[in-house]
């Protein structure tokens, strides 16, 4: 089967569904950075970098009639109900899963998967309007039926703690799953961060490079042996650079913890650098990973959020990636860090706006889980056939 992945980002969907069989053909990214490494990693696939909006009814048909399936993950930062939604106010944000039906609409795959943050089940697309139960109406109305998923990705050999919604739709009346399993159930088979790092090169605060270097051992592991697939080296693998202050806090900091547990005189400093501010001691600042749990969740900014396990140093890209199931042969394209949008606009440096390494990572969905994904889509597309 063929599909269409918009909101493509770095192409973790496209990812997982190349591995279950389905050909991607096209995708659609409106960030250059993230649109490079999708290219650099799925050379035979066109990417389109472009605003979807800037697509039109008769373009979309003629560029990707035949598609069975259509996937994606619209952006959810506009679906917050403590927003301005609930004045009124409309986030252009908030219609992009629109244009995700709109694209439906036009094309009408046999399937389509949805995948967004949980707080799209009761985010609005406006004051009065909830996002998922519009989409759904909206797809029931073009002969669309719609099953709603809450997958946890660590039941998928994910090593981490991330609940995601899965919208399976099908206009073919093929029965849907009542659950959709990924074999590692229960927290006794998920997969700890002590089986992700242990072959990785040992680096410390500003070392490591981006190109390809040696691993430190053989695998020892079964998921280092699953990571490690097709890959030679390892790329996007560079700690950042840390004061003695900060290294000297994470030396504070035990495992499992984060900055609410080292000592006050390890707190962060005020802007001027000199006195201790003690209002910021926040339970999300500086977590330390424990080797025998799941990672949290792998956000978007997770480059000054986690704790190398054993290490007094920040995850590299690699290492986040690895969280997230993205094999070792995977590249990531554009700069490792970016300074703030804001800031970028504000000193009219346009050209430097984009998703960092760390970005296209934490907005990816976990290949891992999207394989599972793909092959439960397979499944049905042969039940479909064989009607």
């Amino acid at each position: 089967m063929k599909s269409l992945d918009l909101f493509a980002g770095a192409g973790g969907m496209t990812l997982g569904f190349q591995r279950a069989g389905i050909e991607t053909i096209g995708a659609i990214e409106v960030d250059r950075f993230a649109a490079e490494t999708f290219a650099y990693n799925f050379p035979e696939t066109p990417v389109y970098h472009r605003d979807i909006y800037s697509f039109s009814n008769e373009e979309i048909a003629e560029k990707f009639s035949g598609v069975d399936i259509i996937d994606g993950g619209p952006p959810c930062q506009g679906f917050s109900v403590a927003g301005p939604t609930q004045y009124g106010i409309i986030d252009k944000r908030n219609t992009l899963i629109m244009e995700f039906f709109r694209f439906i609409n036009v094309l009408r795959p046999k399937f389509c998967v949805l995948e967004n943050v949980k707080g799209i089940l009761t985010g609005k697309m406006n004051a009065s309007q909830k996002a998922l139960t519009t989409y759904i109406s909206k797809m029931e109305k073009i002969g669309y039926k719609s099953k709603v998923y809450i997958l946890q990705a660590a039941d998928f050999g994910v090593p981490q703690y991330r609940e995601r919604v899965i919208v399976l739709s099908n206009r073919v009346n093929v029965t849907m799953p009542d659950k959709i399993m990924g074999g590692f159930e229960g927290e006794d088979n998920w997969v700890k961060v002590r089986e992700v790092f242990g072959d990785l090169p040992e680096i410390f605060a500003g070392e490591g490079v981006n190109e390809s270097v040696p691993y430190r051992t053989e695998p020892l592991t079964p998921y280092q042996i699953y990571i490690r697939q097709g890959s030679t080296g390892v790329t996007n693998h560079v700690a950042m650079k840390h004061t003695k202050r900060l290294i000297d806090r994470f030396d504070q900091i035990p495992q499992g913890g984060s900055l609410l547990d080292a000592p006050a005189e390890h707190g962060q400093r005020m802007r001027n650098g000199t006195s201790l501010d003690i209002n910021k001691r926040y339970k999300t600042n500086n977590q330390r990973l424990h080797p025998d749990h799941v990672s949290n969740i792998i956000t978007a900014s997770f480059q000054s959020t986690f704790v190398h396990p054993y290490l007094n140093r920040n995850l590299t890209a690699r290492e986040g990636a690895r969280l997230q199931s993205f094999p070792d042969s995977f590249f990531f394209c554009g700069p490792r860090t970016l300074m703030s949008k804001s800031l970028l606009i504000r000193e009219n440096r346009l050209d430097e706006i984009g998703l960092s390494q760390y970005n296209q990572i934490g907005n990816a969905v976990p290949p891992r889980m999207a394989e599972t994904i793909g092959r439960v889509v397979m499944q049905m597309g042969g039940e479909c056939n064989d009607i």
